[in-house]
């Protein structure tokens, strides 16, 4: 029997290339062989116990609704939080709680754009960007970051030639989600005035904000350009917090219509997760700073083992990230998505192999990326060198079984 036909999104909408080999890893462990993760963005860091003490304390017989804007407590908590950090003068009134900073990428890109309309992102970029385009109808167009660069940004003029009359918004990640690149102050200012002067918002995600190294300091951008009605700011507690699976993210602006036009998306998927709203106010009042000072140096620790573990690797060439916990490393291997499912389906190393993500599938320029991969440095820094050692060993073997 034939089958109805699916729309256009459906087929453009591609697979996750952090997720898409997990059934392969879930099978190696089945077989007894022990999987180092180092595909995906999920903290081993214990969550703050001021959330597990919010999330009792909010227990209640009903389990109602929020209202959906968010929570006003933690609406205004958030906005004292943000104020506290980097006294950007917000109010409850310029944010939208959402669930995590995946929905604040989805209400912001059908907000700004219509369908066909374009937003400028840099190459290579969060994968889901690329998901998050092809459910709203918006096209992505990607400026190339190189490698060999630091994955620096292209200036000024290389960005205005990739403007068209359909443009409508530049989108940065920073610190950057896979490459771990961060912008500077200068950078950051001269995509405010070129948004200003060509009538463009600014998207900035600050997911991975606090987790800078090497003697920079965090940066929200609304620092710089304060209060700003051409910037959006999309913020999570996932990363900095370890609470990945809390979904807690938020939507910041300054522009009053694009806020109530979110807000009438967020009433039409009436609310964000009601206890972790409640938990995460309670937390976000009580933690200390030193919870995050320790994980940022947890991350520096970690990255270091992995950047002197890759480099041990002969033909392998690794970026140094100033933040976020990913790196893209070139393998000398001709397609990276084979070796790794090479990795999973076909080898192990004293009983262990490696999953690492494809890093083709962060880049919208075809064949990018085809020779790397995206590592996440959040496991403890002995399966870290477990893993590593382990994606060695692989490599020898994958050059012997493919030469």
């Amino acid at each position: 029997m034939k089958l109805p036909q699916l729309s256009s999104r459906a087929s453009k909408t591609p697979p996750s290339p952090i997720r898409r080999l997990a059934g392969l890893a879930s099978e190696a462990a089945a077989n007894g062989v022990h999987v180092c993760r180092l595909n995906i963005g999920q903290p081993d860091l214990r969550f703050p116990q001021e959330f597990r003490d919010g999330m009792l304390a909010a227990a209640q017989p009903v389990l109602a609704y929020e209202a959906s804007e968010g929570s006003a407590t933690l609406l205004q908590t958030w906005s004292w939080y943000l104020n506290s950090q980097y006294d950007i003068e917000l109010t409850e009134n310029q944010m939208l709680i959402t669930t995590g900073a995946s929905e604040a990428l989805i209400f912001t890109f059908m907000v700004c754009c219509d369908p066909g309309d374009e937003i400028l992102i840099f190459d290579p970029t969060y994968a889901n960007y690329i998901g998050f385009s092809a459910i709203s109808g918006v096209r992505l167009v990607p400026l190339p970051c190189a490698l060999e660069e630091g994955f620096a940004l292209p200036t000024r003029e290389e960005i205005e030639r990739f403007i068209s009359p359909y443009t409508r918004a530049v989108l940065l990640c920073n610190p950057n989600n896979p490459t771990g690149a961060v912008c500077t102050d200068e950078q950051l200012l001269m995509l405010v005035d070129l948004c200003r002067e060509r009538d463009l918002f600014l998207i900035v995600d600050e997911t991975y904000r606090e987790f800078v190294y090497d003697g920079l300091k965090p940066r929200c951008v609304f620092e710089l350009a304060p209060r700003d009605p051409n910037i959006i700011v999309v913020d999570s507690l996932s990363k900095r917090f370890s609470l990945c699976g809390a979904r807690i993210g938020c939507l910041i602006t300054w522009h009053p219509e694009l806020r109530r036009a979110a807000f009438h998306i967020a009433q039409a998927r009436l609310a964000a997760p009601t206890l972790e709203q409640k938990a995460a106010a309670h937390m976000m009042r009580t933690v200390p700073p030193e919870y995050l000072e320790a994980a940022r140096v947890e991350y520096v620790k970690r990255r270091d083992v992995t950047v002197a573990a890759l480099s041990r690797l002969d033909g392998v060439t690794a970026h140094v990230p100033q933040g976020g916990f990913y790196l893209v490393t070139q393998l000398p291997v001709d397609d990276a998505e084979a070796f790794a499912v090479f990795m999973l389906k076909e080898f192990s190393y004293k009983g262990a192999t490696t999953f690492v993500a494809p890093a083709a599938g962060f880049y919208m320029h075809r064949d990018a990326g085809k020779k790397a991969v995206r590592i996440a440095f959040v496991l403890e820094c002995a399966e870290i060198e477990r893993g590593i050692g382990a994606l060695g060993e692989g490599l020898k073997a994958y050059k012997a079984s493919h030469s």
